[in-house]
């Protein structure tokens, strides 16, 4: 079970920050193992992530953070999605552009990266793909609130498992806080996860929104301050790329940063 990736190329100028999760997960796996040495086989399996080459020279810093790894356990996530964008071109059965997961990612990341684009200026996701996590293209940074793989055939989230998950993960130290804290994003963006806001940082404070869609709020993490923005699932079937994420989430970002 890889802590970093293994595929990847960084920058110098972004090592200290590898070698920071590096030690950050270490820790996380050994607590989780003390803690709770009945479940050391699946901790073992855990899916780490972070951030992509060239995050860190974006001139915004965004953060998604999704519920949990799908049938991925023992790898590292960044390094299977960093192929799958830039040349695969698929995430498991279906064509980049027709997963909501992660086409809806790419397209909020470029969007928001390049001045708050119009929506039809925003390319397909494979095609935002062909340079990402380069010096010229989308790069952002990636977690889960579980660090746990969802090895089901079955696509509900597994709450019971993400739940174990969490509480490991905050019981002795809060971890998720601190990867928070060392990826330092100016823009969070989750998932429906209202009910886990507490494990990201010691205070989230709501902020005025006129938005029925997108939820902004103030977090602090370990010191660190960021724009919080929680929406729809990005799986969620019956909800639009534009109408339901891109503009009021560009809507919020404009009305907080200018642009």
């Amino acid at each position: 079970m890889p802590l970093l990736p293994t595929t990847l190329a960084y920058p110098a100028s972004e090592i200290p920050k590898l070698e920071a999760l590096r030690q950050l997960f270490q820790d996380w796996l050994h607590a989780s193992v003390e803690a709770a040495p009945e479940m050391k086989e699946q901790i073992e399996g855990m899916v780490f992530d972070g951030f992509y080459p060239h995050y860190f020279s974006r001139k915004t810093r965004i953060l998604f953070i999704g519920r949990e790894a799908r049938e991925i356990e023992g790898f590292n996530y960044l390094d299977l999605l960093h192929a799958a964008y830039r040349t695969g071109k698929r995430i498991g059965s279906q064509h980049l552009n027709c997963n909501l997961f992660h086409r809806r990612m790419l397209y909020m990341a470029y969007g928001l990266l390049n001045g708050l684009l119009e929506w039809k200026e925003i390319p397909d996701a494979d095609q935002i793909g062909d340079s990402f996590a380069t010096a010229e293209g989308v790069s952002f940074a990636f977690m889960n609130l579980s660090k746990f793989s969802n090895e089901s055939e079955f696509w509900p989230s597994n709450w019971r498992m993400i739940g174990d998950a969490v509480r490991l993960a905050t019981q002795t130290r809060n971890f998720i806080a601190e990867e928070v804290a060392i990826l330092q994003p100016e823009i969070v963006i989750t998932m429906n996860l209202g009910d886990y806001f507490s494990s990201f940082g010691q205070e989230v404070t709501p902020l005025a929104s006129a938005s029925r869609d997108v939820s902004s709020w103030t977090l602090m993490s370990n010191g660190h301050k960021a724009l919080l923005l929680d929406c729809f699932h990005f799986s969620a079937p019956g909800k639009r790329d534009l109408d339901h994420y891109y503009l009021p989430i560009a809507e919020v970002v404009k009305l907080r940063f200018g642009g």
